[in-house]
Formats: structure tokens, C-alpha cells, sequence
């Protein structure tokens, strides 16, 4: 049954002034104002975006990789394109064009596995290269020191893209083109994770054959949501930050010794209200208004009483974080609901409880098809209520 959303509230006393012209209720005298909050439900955790960047700032890992292996192999963006370029600074376009190329998806994708060595070239070395680096002197010349700190960057993002095709999670011909698009994110990541995660076959986009696709829009991957004609864009542009998010929270994405497991997290409370205090207009209600849809918001996150409703609202989701991530991986592990009629009201396991409310048209024989339903599919957030189901089944036959 999905969780309903939990509200706590805070009164409060602002006086009239400036400082909030956009929530004022009277122009003259105090106004009372109540700062609320919602606690994110199982379905939030799977597919509203900024819950995974969230959670990720939130959560300790209890079992990481060895640190030490981890910052042997991995390469910052930031270091790569400035080596790229020959700055310790570089431009905000060049930042931009790695990070909507393949390279940089690519990048970011060995960084988040953690634990592929680079393959180096016969004869490189990097701490070598990096000492050469670092000795030059003005008279060597501007020429020679760009030359050399391209060269690195060069070598140092061509064999951490190396090491992901020999793991086969890329294929050479793939990087001869430049152009990021979901359907190759989806490729790579179906190779990763398809052994542990099959896909079921539940979903047909309209525009889209292409199984890794498909794939990711089962599993739920942001970005990977069908509009309303049933298409995914599979062409288009990703952000695919918000994408390596979901995976590292919800998917099998540790490698061991015999294959994959969960990263297992714990809540810090620390990171927790340093986490809320940042993303506090996602979550904070004032006078029934989402905080970030009110004009200059910015000028009441100081204020005591939302400072107060952040403490509270972490408080009050420390306990049930670890519970409701562990939720949301049983099921991804579920098929998705694409054709009611199929799917559902003529699907032999639903049969007799579909009739049985359709000859009631009582609350709980709808109640127990809904509960049904649950159990075999991973609903979509739209899909998943009463009032819902209850459509389905009053107006398709």
C-alpha cells in the first residue's frame, strides 16, 4: 500500500516587512503562517530527480570500495578537460561540451564504478608524467608545458574509456561518435547491470524497439519517463548526473569477488540536516505552498521557524530512509503495468477480483485488487492509487 504523505506542522508568527513580500497575507498587523512538510513517499524516492541527488548527500556507505583504490583510478572532470585544454581553468564552455559528449558520460561512469584500473599505453607512466609536468621551467617554453599537459589528458581519459571497453560495457565502434544520447546511456548501463537485472519485457514505448531502452524505462532510470503519446526520445540529450544517482542508490552496483550487491548506506544525521537545509524548497510547505514556488524564497530559508520545521522534518525521515530505499529496490525488481486490459483486468491472476468488484463495486474488494496489483507490478506514481484503479476498472472492459 503506498505510504501516505505524513504532514507536521509549525505556526508561525511573521511580522510585516520586506523581507516577504510574496506569502504577506495583510498589509497591516501580524499574520500567522504555517511551515509544513511531506515526507517523501516510496514512489517520490523512485522518480522525482532530485530525491537521488539528495540521498546522496544524505547517506553514508557502510561498505564502500578502499578508499585509496577508488582515488588511484579515478580522474575529476575539472582535471581532465583542463589537461585537455592546457589551463588549470578552464572556461565554462569547455566544461560544458565534455559534459554533453560521450567521453564525458563515459567519464563519469568509470568514476562511479570505481574500481576498473586505467589501461595505460606501453611506456606511460603517471606519476612520471606528472613530475615531468611539474619540473618544466618558464624557459622550457608555453609550447612545450600545453603539449605535454594535453598529452596526459589525453592518455588519461583514453585509458580509464579503455578499460569500460574491455569490460565490455562499451564497444569500440561506439566511440566514433561524440553525439550523448539515452540510448546509449541505456546501452551501457543494460550491459552493466542485465545480468542482475533482466529486463521483463512490461513496457513498449511507441518510438522506441531497441531492448536497453526499454530496459531503462522498466527499471525507471530518470529521464527515461514516456510522454503522454507513449514516446521516450530515445535520440535525445540525457542528464545522466541524476541517472548514476538512481543506479548507486537502487541497483546492485558494488562489484565483489563473485559478481554484484548493494551499496549499503547509513543515515548520518549531520549529512542529513545539512542535506535538507540545502534542498529545504523541495520538501518545506508555507501556507500550503511549496517553498520553491514562491517568489525570492531565498529570504525566508534563514528564518528560525523553517530552520525548526528542517530539524524536525529530518528527525522525522533518519528512521524510515534506509527502510524505503530498501523498498524501492524490491520493486525494481517488479514488471511495470503498460495495458491495463493485458496487464490487469484480463490477466488470469486478477480475473476473479476484477469481477468480484465489479459485481460490489465495494471498497474492499477494490482494495484487494489494488493490493494485488502492488504486489506483482512496480506501479508508476501516476498509476498508484484507489481512485486510480477504480477508473480502470469502472471504464475499461
Amino acid at each position: 500500500m503506498k505510504k501516505s504523505l505524513l504532514v507536521a506542522s509549525i505556526a508561525v508568527m511573521l511580522f510585516p516587512g520586506p523581507f516577504a513580500p510574496s506569502i504577506q497575507a495583510a498589509q497591516t498587523g501580524s499574520a500567522t503562517y504555517r511551515v509544513t512538510y511531506k515526507l517523501p513517499t516510496v514512489n517520490m524516492m523512485e522518480e522525482v530527480e532530485v530525491i537521488h541527488t539528495f540521498l546522496r548527500e544524505s547517506l553514508q556507505i557502510k561498505n564502500p570500495y578502499s578508499a585509496t583504490t577508488v582515488e588511484k583510478n579515478r580522474m575529476d572532470a575539472l582535471e581532465i578537460v583542463g589537461d585537455l585544454n592546457g589551463t588549470d581553468t578552464p572556461r565554462g564552455f569547455m566544461m560544458d561540451e565534455f559534459y554533453v559528449s560521450r567521453n564525458g558520460y563515459l567519464l563519469e561512469l568509470y568514476n562511479a564504478i570505481g574500481v576498473l584500473e586505467p589501461i595505460y599505453p606501453p611506456g606511460y607512466d603517471p606519476v612520471a608524467m606528472k613530475q615531468k609536468i611539474a619540473q618544466l621551467q618558464p624557459t622550457d617554453g608555453w609550447e612545450k608545458y600545453s603539449e605535454l599537459r594535453k598529452m596526459r589528458g589525453q592518455t588519461e581519459l583514453d585509458s580509464r574509456i579503455k578499460a569500460l571497453v574491455q569490460a565490455s560495457f562499451v564497444k569500440p565502434e561506439e566511440l566514433n561518435n561524440q553525439r550523448l544520447t539515452k540510448q546509449f546511456v541505456a546501452e551501457t548501463l543494460y550491459r552493466i547491470y542485465k545480468n542482475v537485472r533482466p529486463y521483463k519485457g512490461s513496457v513498449a514505448p511507441k518510438d522506441s524497439q531497441n531492448e536497453a531502452v526499454r530496459w531503462a524505462i522498466e527499471v525507471g532510470l530518470p529521464g527515461f519517463h514516456v510522454d503522454a503519446k507513449g514516446n521516450i526520445y530515445p535520440e535525445n540529450q540525457p542528464y545522466y548526473a541524476s541517472v548514476l544517482d538512481f543506479v548507486h542508490l537502487f541497483l546492485p552496483s558494488k562489484i565483489n569477488g563473485t559478481g554484484r550487491e548493494y551499496f549499503q548506506f547509513e543515515v548520518q544525521q549531520d549529512l542529513l540536516l545539512n542535506a535538507v537545509d540545502i534542498r529545504s524548497e523541495n520538501f518545506l510547505y508555507v501556507n500550503n505552498k511549496l517553498l520553491s514556488s514562491i517568489p525570492n524564497n531565498f529570504l525566508l530559508s534563514n528564518l528560525p521557524e523553517v530552520k525548526k520545521a528542517e530539524t524536525q522534518f529530518s528527525a522525522a525521515l533518519a528512521p524510515q530512509l534506509i527502510g524505503m530505499i530498501e523498498q524501492t529496490r524490491r520493486e525494481i525488481l517488479k514488471p511495470r503495468v503498460w495495458d491495463w486490459r493485458k496487464d490487469v483486468i484480463r490477466y488470469p491472476s486478477f480475473t476473479k477480483l476484477v469481477q468480484g468488484y465489479r459485481k460490489t463495486k465495494g471498497q474492499k474488494e477494490l482494495m484487494q485488487v489494488y493490493q494485488a496489483v502492488k504486489a506483482r507490478y512496480n506501479l508508476f506514481d501516476r498509476q498508484d492509487s484507489l481512485q486510480v484503479m477504480k477508473s480502470v476498472f469502472d471504464n475499461i472492459k
